[in-house]
């Protein structure tokens, strides 16, 4: 499938990059877990409809907001609203979610001799406990993010209409109630303590 972030965009951008890997990290190590990872932080997030209308309304170009590394190339050149979307969070999120994903793969790789620990002759391999390490404190980031977006993309309804708001805090609420999904909008301080609806999405932890 199509997938709205391209390798390139993970580990290009100079001083822009998304994810904190090295400009010259192999970009063949992260396109087989492109379609997993937006499927399982992605999709759900923006709802199905406002995912595929983003992914085939992208530009086909490798996008760029670096200008000391190429031409300023946008993600979305006529979609003025996916393009705010994309800069002030997409990029970010996805890949976060991306290296998340992608860190016991390349900590551990397998071949016709089986599976073994990368080394290098000048560093030696932080093994599965340094993955670890990483994939919760991107974890940590993707948590942080997500409700960040939800809140944007339910301020901003009429800009995104393929968005579905259900979710969305009702604007006649009253008091703590599950239908409103009153206590997850407390989840910036604390979750409601009455309907406990302040699930992190990702993690499903209860913040106190």
């Amino acid at each position: 499938m199509a997938t709205l972030i391209k390798p390139a965009e993970v580990v290009n951008g100079g001083i822009y990059r998304g994810a904190p890997t090295n400009a010259r990290f192999d970009q063949t190590l992260i396109s087989p877990h492109l379609d997993s990872t937006e499927e399982r932080f992605v999709i759900d997030l923006l709802g199905e409809d406002l995912y595929l209308d983003m992914v085939s309304k992208q530009n086909a170009a490798v996008s760029n907001y670096n200008p000391d590394i190429g031409a300023i190339v946008p993600k979305f050149p006529t979609e003025a609203a996916y393009e705010t979307l994309w800069t002030k969070y997409l990029l970010r999120y996805i890949s976060y979610a991306t290296y998340h994903e992608i860190l016991p793969f390349i900590t551990i790789q397998t071949s016709s001799k089986g599976i073994f620990a990368n080394g290098s002759e000048f560093a030696d391999n932080a093994g599965i406990a340094g993955a670890k390490y990483l994939q919760d404190a991107m974890m940590k980031r993707i948590d942080d993010l997500r409700p960040k977006i939800e809140k944007y993309l339910c301020d901003n309804k009429a800009d995104y209409p393929l968005f579905d708001d259900a979710d969305c805090p009702c604007d006649d609420c009253d008091g703590c109630t599950t239908s409103c999904h009153c206590g997850y909008w407390q989840m910036y301080g604390k979750p409601c303590r009455t309907c406990k609806t302040g699930l992190n999405s990702s993690t499903k932890i209860i913040f106190y």
